[in-house]
């Protein structure tokens, strides 16, 4: 009995140990949320999927082409905020606004994004 109860208390010292990196994944801690940006650009691809939603898109920036990458929340609450698996397509031009990346990275949080078809869709935040 007394095994069982060291195994049990291991388990849990490795459980509590594993979970605080997981949730430091999950939160807003690579982007500035205290700045807003707006980029427009075409979408080169769009993944919903988890963890989370995922953007790529092309911004012709002082001449230059530039690769964004749009970070949304997960895939569920998306989707009850309207996204569907063909809301974006490559090619389609859209205004997105966002928190940028705290690296100065070409990287938003997704707030809202203006769709090709005039639609603004916004994200969800927990």
């Amino acid at each position: 009995m007394k095994n069982n109860r060291w195994i049990l208390f291991g388990f849990v010292i490795g459980m509590l140990l594993v979970s605080h990196p997981l949730l430091a994944h999950h939160g807003s801690a690579n982007f500035q949320m205290d700045q807003v940006s707006t980029i427009k650009g075409s979408v080169v691809d769009y993944e919903l999927i988890n963890p989370h939603v995922q953007i790529y898109l092309k911004v012709e920036q002082d001449g230059k082409s530039v690769d964004w990458n749009v970070e949304g929340v997960s895939l569920n609450m998306m989707v009850r905020a309207g996204f569907k698996k063909d809301t974006l397509k490559a090619g389609d031009i859209v205004s997105v606004t966002g928190h940028p990346g705290k690296n100065g990275k070409p990287v938003l949080l997704l707030m809202k994004i203006m769709l090709a078809d005039g639609r603004v869709l916004s994200a969800p935040y927990e």
